[in-house]
Order: C-alpha cells, then structure tokens, then sequence
C-alpha cells in the first residue's frame, strides 16, 4: 500500500505516507456493484488501487476512473454525493472514513496540496471530455436535420434495387447469376438497417405503438427474418422456452433491438458457434435475452458500447448500439451486459411495468 499510496499523493514525504496507511483499509467491489450513489449522504473516501469505475449522473456517464483515481473526495465539505460510481468489473479500492482523513489533511498540508493536484487533473480532463460532448451533440443534430430529408429519398430506389434483385434470384437457372442477386438483396438490407438506425435515432418515444405480443412467436418471427441475412458461418440459433408469455411492447421497435443484438452476436462468433434468445418474468415485469458464445468484450468495450458511432466491429455505423439502448429507455426498461474476453455475451433487456 505505501508505494501505492506515494504515487497517487506525489511529493508527500515518508511520515505522511505512513499515516495515511493507517486510515486506508482495502475493499473489493464486483461488476456492476455501486461504490457510491447520487444523491445519497456518505462518509467515506475511496482511492481505486485495481480495476475501473463509471461516473454516471442521472444515468449519462460522466466519466472512467482507473487506478490512482479518488472517490468521495467532494463530500468532504458535506452534503449528499453528486454523482453515482459504479464498478465495471472487480475492482479493489482503498477506503477512509472522511472524518479521518479530514483531520489528516489538517495536520499534514502536503496531502492536501497532492490532493489539489490530483483534482485539478481530472476536472480538465472532464472539461475536455464536455466540449468533445458538446461539439459530438452538435454534429448529431446537424445529422438529424439532414437524415430526416435526405435518408427518406433514398428508399425509393433501393427498393426497386431490391425487388429487382428479387426476380434475377427467383427466374434466373443461372447459379452464378442468383448468387450474386442474393447478395445485392443481402446488400440492400444491410443498408436499409443503417437507414433505419440513423432514423430512429432522431425519434422520440411518443412514437411508439404498444401492442400486446406472444413472445415466443415473435421470437419465432425476428430469428426467420434474421436468419434470411446470414452469412456463411455455422452458427445454430436457439429459441429457449417461453410459450404462453404475453408483454405489451412496440413490435416492430423491439424488432429493430433484437436484430441488432442478433447482427453483434453473429459478429462475435469467429467461425462456429451458438446463439440463445428467450425470455421470463421478472417480478418487475420480463427480461429478454440474447446470449453468445463468441469471443466477448472487455470491460472498456463494455463501458463505451452504446456511444454513439463507437464500433468495434467490421461493418456498421456504430449507432445500432446506441438505438438498442434508446429504444430499450422508451420503453421504460433498462439493459445489462455480461461479458468477458473469451466467455462470450448476454445481453439482457428489462422491461417493467
């Protein structure tokens, strides 16, 4: 702890650096475990020694922490926290009662000044962060106004590429020529999909048309859509039992959530591999799931996934993530992720009544 200790709090001679070890005491903290709430009074301080944490304020994250970050450090003037800290993965900290360390920082004036650094530190870069937020907001309404005129015009003549494609596959006794109508029809969807992303990112959730839905048969409908798209991968789809289970949704909303979910699932696959959606009652309502086996994601992907146009895979706009997560807060439920490097995904979709 000391070595660690004289690195986040530099400059402070071996006197303090020793006292400060004997109010610090090492804590662990699993994935998705809050460290400190908004909103709610606290009296401790924590300085993250292993893993990362968000900053999230009224659900938008602020920012990432990494190790040598402070946590509670604004309560010691008193008051409720300001924002909410949760863990992304295991994450070990050390923690102080804010009393403590108080009196500590009185009596040794060194700590306080490494403090002010450290502070400093991270308030610029969260200013850099806001203006890059600020200026990215702007740049995605310059894209709405135009999506909104341009993207409807180009329906048109896609699907007359499509419905043309669609008689060269089904006349044709050419095997060359049906292949390559497939993938102009293949082409045309994977376009139509980005359309439809970047429209209904510029909606809002007054459009939505709930409707009583038989899950299991709307599954049955969404994995026959998704698996005309394919590729050449073996991949099996797995619908898990959920006959005679109803939910009020927006079908056709939803519908573009579980494509896109499917669409990083077969991403995620390398060659062979399987792919589960289902669905159970919750006591708040149901849960919806798509799960893989594929290669998974780091917690840093995991944190920055729903981003608008962050990507980390081949193809794609980097919006459909961003939709998934909107159209899931319309809807009034939320989205959990398990993953790990090589353990493979769920997505978990909650919605509530």
């Amino acid at each position: 702890m000391k070595d660690f200790l004289k690195k986040v709090f530099e400059g402070i001679e071996k006197e303090e650096v020793e006292e400060l070890e004997k109010i610090f005491k090492e804590v662990t903290f699993q994935k998705d475990q809050p460290i400190v709430k908004e909103d709610e009074y606290g009296e401790e301080i924590y300085i993250l020694k292993e893993g990362h944490a968000l900053v999230t304020k009224k659900g938008k994250t602020l920012a990432e922490l990494a190790p040598g970050d402070i946590i509670g450090e604004m309560s010691l003037q008193g008051g409720t926290r300001s924002a909410t800290v949760v863990a992304v993965e295991e994450t070990i900290l050390y923690k102080s009662d804010i009393k403590d360390f108080y009196t500590l920082l009185c009596e040794y004036p060194k700590i306080a000044i490494s403090l002010f650094r450290t502070l400093s530190s991270r308030l610029r870069k969260i200013d850099d962060k806001v203006v890059e937020k600020a200026l990215q907001e702007e740049r995605l309404a310059v894209l709405g106004r135009l999506g909104s005129t341009i993207i409807h015009d180009l329906k048109s003549p896609l699907s007359a590429i499509r419905g043309y494609a669609n008689l060269m596959e089904g006349i044709g006794d050419n095997d060359r020529i049906k292949k390559y109508a497939k993938s102009i029809i293949n082409s045309v969807d994977f376009t139509f999909d980005m359309i439809e992303d970047i429209l209904e990112f510029g909606r809002d959730a007054t459009t939505l048309d709930f409707r009583p839905v038989d899950i299991y048969q709307y599954f049955k409908e969404v994995v026959e859509l998704f698996g005309e798209r394919t590729d050449s991968k073996e991949i099996e789809i797995k619908i898990l039992p959920c006959e005679g289970l109803y939910y009020e949704l927006d079908p056709f909303k939803m519908k573009r959530v579980l494509l896109n979910l499917l669409k990083n699932a077969r991403e995620a696959i390398e060659k062979k591999g399987k792919i589960e959606i289902g669905a159970e009652k919750i006591k708040e309502g149901i849960k919806l799931f798509v799960r893989d086996n594929g290669v998974g994601m780091s917690p840093k992907v995991i944190s920055r996934i729903f981003e608008p146009f962050f990507t980390h895979g081949k193809h794609g706009t980097g919006l459909g993530m961003t939709v998934v997560r909107k159209i899931i807060e319309d809807h009034k439920g939320e989205m959990k992720i398990e993953s790990a490097p090589g353990k493979g995904t769920t997505f978990n979709i909650l919605l509530k009544k």
